[in-house]
């Protein structure tokens, strides 16, 4: 009887693990579909057009993160748009001299939102490309094969070219991570 009570036990407790998981991968996943809103940030006599497409993620992290990026860039004279990953504008990136994407990273891969982005992704031929991943557990952002599978894992068929890729953790100076990441481009 004692034997058929812990088997029972177990296997509850395997459910409830497994239900927890199952729910857990569901939300994170379903907070990029609620990423539709659009910025524009202003600027003067620009260099350049830039779009900054993000997935906020469960935290809304990853938002703050673009947000701060698009100012970089801003202040680097580009005009610059932030939309969110499922929102009209980060469909048509024609008029774009630069395009920085970025979300969260769950267990080692970008979120389902940013990796359909990117897997789909159609730049004007020109265009400068980057992107970030925010996570809480960090990787050597010298290694760039690291790095590209972590924050951007294209499939190997993919011709993307990313002039920029960066993966920023909770343990970092996220403004001077930004500020880093903007330089990259010049």
């Amino acid at each position: 009887m004692k034997k058929i009570l812990k088997i029972i036990a177990i296997v509850f407790i395997a459910v409830i693990i497994s239900v927890f998981g199952f729910f857990g991968l569901i939300v994170l996943d379903v907070a990029g579909s609620f990423a539709t809103d659009v910025h524009p940030l202003p600027n003067g006599a620009p260099i350049g057009q830039a779009i900054v497409v993000y997935d906020p993620g469960l935290s809304g992290v990853a938002k703050d993160i673009a947000t701060k990026i698009g100012y970089q860039l801003q202040e680097g004279g580009y005009n610059v748009v932030l939309a969110g990953v499922k929102n009209s504008a980060a469909a048509d990136l024609s008029g774009y001299d630069l395009i920085v994407v970025g979300g969260p990273v769950y267990f080692g891969k970008p979120a389902n939102s940013i990796q359909t982005y990117l897997n789909s992704l159609n730049p004007p031929a020109d265009a400068k490309i980057g992107v970030f991943g925010y996570g809480t557990v960090a990787i050597d952002n010298a290694n760039q094969t690291l790095v590209n599978q972590d924050v951007a894992n294209l499939p190997a068929e993919s011709t993307l070219t990313l002039t920029v890729a960066m993966k920023i953790t909770n343990t970092d100076d996220v403004d001077s991570k930004c500020e880093e990441f903007v330089n990259r481009f010049r």
